[in-house]
Parts: structure tokens; sequence; C-alpha cells
């Protein structure tokens, strides 16, 4: 016969295996059903939390105290079984005489483990076998705050009714939760008990703000039904409908202007949902938003208008949907903005948005209008190498060989940057192939000292000269 350890760990390790047949031969040689390891957990806390319903029974069977607690944190096996969803083990071991009120070192209760994991099954069996709802831990908190700080709404519903003390909290601690889970149907409850549904929290976010955030409509929509604040700011000045506009939430962004949503206001920046609708490329909203009448004219503090930043982004489709909008006595000084040294139409030709600098040659941008450096339409057209831009803009009636601030023409910038059929087309079109820069260079001396050497023998087929 073994020693009394060497029995014990092989009964552990026969329990931890699951092992029915050698866990009831070891107990009838005289196992001891109280075996532990060196951290004080039980064959049967063991049992519990694998679900061995059948290795439990034997073992309770056999003198197992339902109610030790373990060396090291004060665990029983009901806590064991509730923390690990094993309702069967918790129904017996409830049978079988465990204390549903027992609490661990930390002051916690087989209650507060079964609320923090969710498990309302286990928290009504636990419920119904007497388990005070309002047992308070070291930390302060009860079953029905553990049930709120991890979004369990149903479970905290379930310990009010069973009688939970609902303690004053901040309307934070309760609204942000149900709001952050997703199921609008736990918000009336909550809001009947009278909380603020515009509190904030540390970055000024309102419950609707979150909602948003979140593209959660049916929760916006019973947030505005109990009086939430549509207007209201965070700390970046930013309100539910400019988070809807930047996430081109359609649905929200209606039902928030229904409500009387502020279309007009900008965030600390100066953007507007407008703005945000555009630079984030949602087509609908930009729609939505122009047809309640938001304002096209609008600047951020950059000095952006909605028009430059749909130039920026390369969203030709909108600026299609903003120009109309453009009221006549503005339209020129608009079209013809400068912002950073750039103009909406520079900004499309340095895209490579040919639809984009079609509008805007359309509604009457300035070809002629040139950026910083000097530098017209058609140089940069030139300097990115976009043939198809430039085709456009030859359309209009233009010099070709107007020179920037260094005495660089389209050609030249073409021939610097390599676009060999840049240079073609500009050639073909009566370029002069031969002025030269401020520097003294030709093209075809910026062609030679970048390699670009396909350039070279055009222009040199041209008649170009050294």
């Amino acid at each position: 016969m073994g020693s009394t350890t060497q029995r014990d760990t092989t009964l552990l390790r026969a329990v931890k295996t699951g092992n029915l047949i050698n866990t009831r031969a070891l107990l009838a040689k005289g196992g001891n059903a109280n075996a532990k390891d060196r951290d004080g957990v039980t064959v049967l806390m063991f049992a519990a939390q694998a679900g061995y319903l059948e290795i439990l029974r034997v073992l309770v069977q056999r003198g197992a105290d339902v109610n030790y607690a373990s060396r090291r944190y004060g665990i029983t096996a009901l806590m064991v079984a509730a923390a690990h969803a094993q309702l069967d083990c918790a129904r017996f071991l409830l049978q079988s005489g465990a204390n549903v009120n027992a609490q661990n070192e930390d002051g916690s209760t087989a209650l507060m483990a079964a609320t923090q994991m969710g498990d309302r099954s286990m928290v009504k069996l636990l419920c119904h076998h007497g388990a005070d709802v309002n047992v308070i831990d070291r930390s302060g908190d009860t079953a029905w705050k553990l049930a709120l700080s991890q979004n369990h709404l149903e479970i905290a519903e379930d310990l009010r009714e069973a009688g939970a003390t609902l303690e004053p909290l901040p309307d934070s601690s309760i609204l942000f939760p149900v709001v952050a889970s997703g199921r609008p149907e736990g918000l009336p409850t909550w809001l009947d008990m009278g909380l603020n549904v515009n509190v904030c929290n540390e970055s000024g976010e309102t419950p609707l703000m979150v909602a948003t955030d979140r593209g959660d409509w049916q929760m916006v929509e019973l947030l505005i039904r109990a009086g939430a604040n549509v207007n209201a700011r965070n700390s970046d000045g930013s309100t539910a409908l400019m988070a809807a506009a930047a996430q081109g939430q359609l649905s929200i962004a209606s039902a928030l202007l229904k409500a009387g949503a502020d279309i007009y206001t900008g965030d600390r920046d100066g953007e507007t949902a407008l703005h945000l609708a555009v630079l984030e490329g949602h087509q609908d909203m930009v729609k939505l938003l122009l047809g309640w009448g938001a304002d096209v004219h609008a600047v951020n503090r950059f000095g952006d208008v909605p028009l430059m930043l749909a130039a920026i982004q390369g969203h030709s489709e909108i600026m299609t949907l903003l120009v109309p909008r453009i009221s006549r006595d503005r339209r020129d000084a608009l079209l013809n903005a400068k912002i950073s040294g750039e103009t909406p139409l520079s900004l499309a030709i340095r895209q490579g948005d040919l639809n984009a600098v079609q509008i805007l040659l359309n509604s009457g941008a300035d070809i002629h209008l040139t950026t910083e450096g000097g530098k017209t339409p058609l140089m940069t057209a030139a300097e990115v190498g976009n043939v198809a831009i430039i085709e456009r803009l030859l359309l209009t009636p233009i010099d070709l060989n107007l020179q920037d601030e260094k005495g660089a023409t389209a050609l030249m910038w073409a021939a610097h940057r390599g676009h060999q059929f840049a240079v073609q087309l500009l050639i073909e079109r009566g370029a002069n192939i031969n002025l030269k820069h401020r520097g003294g260079c030709t093209a075809l001396m910026l062609a030679e000292f970048n390699r670009h050497h396909e350039i070279v023998k055009l222009l040199r087929a041209a008649g170009a000269q050294e």
C-alpha cells in the first residue's frame, strides 16, 4: 500500500482525467474523498470545474466536504462550479448542502462569480437556493454592480427582481454599459428609473454619441425619444451628427436631423458634418446633408471648404454635388481658392482625377491660375505625367510655353520627371523645345541629366539643341 500522499496524488490524477472507474476503485481502497493538492484545491473542486457530475456524486457519497475552502483564496467547490458554468454540478452541490453564501478571501460569493461570467441560468439557480443578492465584497461591489460593469443587463434585472439594493450609482455607470451592450430592449427599464440620458463620460461623450459611434440606430432612436440632446458636444466639439456623417450612417443622421440636430455647427477645428462626410467620401451622406441645407461655403480652421476637401481626396462625384450649390457671387472665389499654395484644380490634377478636372473647368475654374512657384495647371499635369488631363487642358487655348518662377515650362517638367508620353504630346502640340530655365538648362539637358534616354531621343528627333 502506498503512503497517504501517494494515494492523494493518484486520486487527484484520476479525478482530473475524469476516470470514474479508477476514482471509485481508489475510494473503495480507502482513498481520501477530501484529497487536495498543495494549494488546498480538493478533488471535489477539480470535478466541479470539469463538470464530472458522476465523480462529484461518488466523492460526496464517500464523505467529501462540500463546504471546504481552499487554502489559497478560500474558494469552495460551489464557487468553482459557478465560475465555470457547470450548472448540473452546482445544483448537485446545493442539494448536498453547499453553502450558497460562502465567501472567499475577497468576500466574493458564487453568485458574484456567476454574474461576472454572465451565466444567467446559474444566477437564477443560486437565487432560487437563497443566495444573498446584497453581499458586498472587499472592493465594495455587489452582484448587481458587477452585472452592470460587465454589461450583463438581463442579469442585473434578475438581481433587481430578486431584491438587490440599487445603490446610488453615477448614471454613467449604468447608461454607458447599457448602450455599449447593443441590446436596446434593456434601455427603457433603466431610463424609467430617472437616469440622466445626457450624462457624459470622461471624454465628454453622451450615450447618444456612443450609440452613434457604434452605428446602433435603434439605440439612437430610443435615446432621442428619451430626450437625448442631439446637439451635445464632446471634448473635441464634435456632435452625434458629425460622427454619423463621418461614418456614413444615413439612418442615424436622418434621425438626428429630424430631431433638430444643428447641421451648421463645426467642431473644434471648424469642421461641419458636411466637411466630414466629404472627407470620408460618403456620397449619399453628402446628398442627405445638402438636402437639409448644409453650407457648402463653410470654412474650417485650415481654410478648407468642402469642395477643397473633395478635390484633395479625389472625390469627383461629390464635387458634382457641391459645385451647383455654391452661390454665384462666391463661385469664382471658391473654385479658385488657394490653400497652402494649391487650388481645387491643381489638387484634382495631382490626384489624376480627370472627372474632377472637367467638373472644375466646366464650372469656371481658372485654367491660367498659378499655384505656388508660378506653376500653371498645365505644368502640374506635365509634372505628374497625366496625358489625359494634359489633353483636356489643351482643349482651351493656352500658352504651352509659359514659364514658372524658375523659368521651367510644362515640357521641362515632363522631361525632368521622365514622362515620355507627356513629352511627346507637348512636342506634337508645338511646345518650344529649346527654351531654357533660369539655370540655363533646356528640356533636353534635364532629360540627359536624369538619364531619361527615350525622352532624349524624342527631343533630339524633334530638333532639340544642347
